[in-house]
């Protein structure tokens, strides 16, 4: 069993399987209906927990699980089973007669409960209708991120909930001790994230701004410590500057020996478009990180780097960290409308020159035609099938490529990538 499956192992044991097995230990004489009902609400009181906790952005799970990416795509289904859980829950409901104490404090708990569920249905629906695609609008950031913010504050009235009304279960129950850890966890979380995430973050200053047709390519110098990142790996960037304090995730494109970063951004959303219009020399930065398990010393001797647009940033870095003689052959193709388009040529280009085994290449999509397997294969010098192709792009022309790939019998070793459609 990989790591990754190991983790997303251990995140369904504790958020949904064991619960489960307490709770039936606890409440399995109840009746179906009953037992229903409360087996969705206390897993997706479980599962929010674990999702809090992923949110704070623990470092030693991002190399269980496969990189901060899959903790974010695991973040997205779970919130997902959360709302599809929360529904029997509150619909199949529970005929809780006799079985809540008569005091004053249970009573406001079933109330507060009462209150919470429209609450967090909606902040559900509203993060799920931001991750999906090919909507005919588009949820501003800033109102998404905030009503995300609020399912931390709907947890805690969930976790009130649930400490002052165990039912029908005794407080000295297992599960009752086990909701009161997940309880625990998440507010931790919680409040971590809110107000202590800055802990984690590094002061720097923007040295330099470059804006070019496709990118602002932005140069950071730490004040004091900086972070330590790998080739390929991202970090949260802030500018202390109006509407760009909020930390975005960008792929470092260049790492400096003085701890200097590089960070080359498309213009893709409100806040890329705003940081190409406002920052400057001199701003005051905070970096978070870094993050990522995206190594190219993870891979084997022949690898083909296949870029699609701004995708070309964490193939800067890993093209700046090889030596003259890597003993890898590798090509790195970089597909853009036109070859002006193409960020960091010169760089590639010098690199290609001085390191042994390192080619590179620009398709130009205006120029040489759509990029396809077939345009692939001719600018690859040396065998596909057997290689190990890292990609960073769409993920429609990773698609169609593998596939084009799998059906001209040239399947490569591998097909790596981080899933950046998360960001």
């Amino acid at each position: 069993m990989t790591r990754p499956v190991l983790a997303h192992a251990i995140l369904l044991l504790l958020g949904a399987v064991l619960p489960l097995f307490l709770l039936f230990e606890a409440a399995g004489h109840l009746d179906a209906r009953n037992f229903l009902a409360l087996s969705c609400g206390v897993i997706a009181f479980c599962l929010m927990a674990v999702n809090l906790f992923l949110a704070a952005r623990p470092r030693g799970l991002e190399r269980l699980i496969g990189g901060l990416d899959r903790i974010y795509f695991a973040h997205k289904w779970i919130g997902i089973s959360v709302f599809l859980l929360i529904l029997p829950h509150k619909y199949v409901g529970m005929r809780l007669d006799g079985l809540i104490a008569g005091n004053e404090l249970a009573k406001l708990s079933v109330d507060v409960a009462s209150y919470t569920f429209p609450v967090l249905a909606t902040l559900l629906v509203i993060s799920a209708l931001k991750r999906l695609p090919r909507l005919p609008f588009e949820i501003p950031y800033q109102f998404w991120r905030v009503s995300h913010r609020l399912l931390g504050v709907a947890f805690m009235a969930i976790a009130f909930h649930q400490f002052f009304v165990k039912v029908p279960f005794s407080a000295n129950a297992m599960i009752s001790s086990y909701l009161t850890l997940m309880a625990f966890i998440g507010v931790v979380s919680f409040v971590f994230t809110q107000v202590l995430a800055w802990l984690r973050r590094w002061r720097y200053e923007v040295v330099s701004v470059e804006k070019l047709p496709r990118a602002t390519v932005i140069g950071l110098r730490p004040v004091g410590r900086g972070i330590r990142v790998r080739p390929g790996g991202f970090a949260f960037l802030s500018i202390r500057r109006g509407g760009l304090r909020e930390p975005h995730p960008f792929t470092v494109s260049a790492i400096g020996e003085d701890g200097s970063l590089q960070f080359s951004i498309g213009p893709a959303g409100d806040f890329t478009r705003r940081l190409r219009d406002t920052v400057a020399v001199g701003d005051r930065a905070m970096v978070e990180g870094g993050y990522g398990c995206f190594d190219l010393n993870r891979f084997g001797e022949r690898q083909v780097w296949l870029a699609g647009g701004i995708g070309i940033t964490p193939f800067l870095a890993w093209a700046e960290s090889l030596g003259d003689g890597n003993g890898k052959s590798i090509a790195l193709i970089h597909c853009v409308p036109t070859p002006e388009d193409a960020v960091g040529q010169e760089r590639l280009q010098a690199i290609s020159e001085r390191a042994e085994g390192f080619t590179y290449h620009v398709h130009a999509s205006k120029r040489d035609g759509r990029m396809n397997a077939e345009a692939l294969l001719k600018a690859v010098p040396f065998p596909i099938r057997g290689s190990d192709v890292c990609f960073c792009g769409p993920a429609l022309l990773r698609q169609a490529i593998t596939r084009d790939l799998r059906r001209l019998g040239e399947q490569p070793q591998g097909i790596h990538f981080e899933k950046f459609e998360f960001r």
